[in-house]
């Protein structure tokens, strides 16, 4: 059932991914879809009674599109889809849990750009939407027992970036953003999860 569910899910952030992309250029002054890889930030907690790390790779695809702007900022709403893919390990006083698995996060909301030279631009975004977290989990106690585990959660993201222009069509970004779920997903013990990020994006 939790399988259903989260193949649901997916369906539904490819759905609304698509949709934004088709959507009516009328309001669109300028629009970029970008294609960014990157790695999980390694996170690491330590209390009293656990140990736990966690890393990954990921690469995001985001469409946006302008809806204000001015010679000195601009505002654009996007479409980031987030697929993210690694493993965590936690180590505790009731044994070692590893777990491995994909996520997936579409997060739609608000970009600010603010340009500081005519091909140099810092931007911040933040936005709220849905994450779907499954993978394998590995318990060692006594023994060894893998379960399979799915999970939807909702999110939030807020972070920033740098995109450099280099021609009129093509630009470089790079940027961090911390997603933010319910505790204990994606093979992290808090919230938080850290994603950096470059590649390319194309304006039209």
């Amino acid at each position: 059932m939790a399988l259903v569910e989260t193949m649901r899910t997916r369906i539904l952030i490819a759905t609304f991914f698509l949709a934004a992309i088709a959507a009516p250029g009328a309001m669109a002054q300028n629009s970029d879809l970008a294609v960014l890889l990157g790695v999980t930030f390694p996170a690491t907690q330590v209390n009293s009674t656990h140990v736990s790390t966690s890393a990954g790779a990921s690469v995001q695809i985001n469409y946006a599109y302008q809806i204000w702007g001015s010679a000195h900022s601009s505002l654009y709403m996007e479409f980031p889809v987030v697929i993210s893919a690694g493993s965590g390990t936690n180590v505790s006083v009731l044994g070692v849990t590893a777990s491995q698995g994909a996520t997936v996060l579409f997060t739609p909301g608000v970009r600010i750009k603010v340009p500081l030279h005519a091909r140099l631009s810092l931007y911040a975004a933040a936005g709220g939407g849905i994450g779907a977290f499954g993978g394998n989990r590995v318990v060692v106690t006594h023994g060894q027992v893998s379960v399979g585990h799915h999970s939807v959660s909702p999110a939030m993201d807020f972070g920033g970036g740098l995109d450099i222009r280099l021609t009129r069509l093509l630009s470089l970004r790079g940027e961090v953003r911390d997603f933010v779920s319910r505790a204990g997903l994606g093979g992290v013990a808090g919230r938080n999860h850290v994603i950096g990020q470059a590649g390319v994006a194309f304006h039209f």
